[in-house]
């Protein structure tokens, strides 16, 4: 996982995972539009889902994707080379981030560690997310700032 992966090829791999993050929140706003569509039979079936908190994933989603297109920038404008963990931890985390989110739509509250199984293993990945992300950019603003200064 130290192998370094050349900036293009990460580049490659960090825009195509966005733009599936971006095909996912188009996919998840075209659901959305449920409530608004007045049919019975299909308000009734979604009752349950808070919609608000789909909403929520849904501009995570979509911010994720343009965090993983800003680093793919940073990778091929400043010909950095990264470690293969470095580049699965921008996707992991631009996938994994919003996903509290999108459960708690449907009732799993992956913001807090208890309840059932699912719950607990949400909260973990999510967190594992959150500092992974705040490590990898971390490091490629530091390769970043190499360059520059240098």
């Amino acid at each position: 996982m130290t192998a370094p992966v050349d900036a293009t090829t990460a580049a490659q791999w960090l825009l195509f995972s966005g733009a599936l993050a971006i095909f996912w929140s188009s996919l998840l706003g075209m659901f959305m539009m449920i409530p608004h569509l007045r049919i019975k039979p299909l308000t009734k079936a979604t009752r349950g889902i808070n919609f608000r908190q789909l909403l929520s994933a849904h501009l995570d989603w979509i911010m994720l994707a343009f965090m993983q297109g800003l680093a793919a920038a940073l990778l091929v404008l400043f010909d950095l080379a990264i470690p293969l963990w470095l580049l699965v931890a921008l996707i992991y985390g631009g996938w994994m981030n919003a996903v509290p989110y999108f459960l708690r739509a449907f009732g799993i509250n992956a913001f807090v560690y208890g309840g059932e199984i699912i719950q607990k293993t949400a909260y973990v990945l999510g967190g594992i997310s959150v500092f992974v992300l705040t490590i990898a950019w971390g490091v490629l603003a530091w390769k970043a700032g190499s360059v520059l200064l240098g």
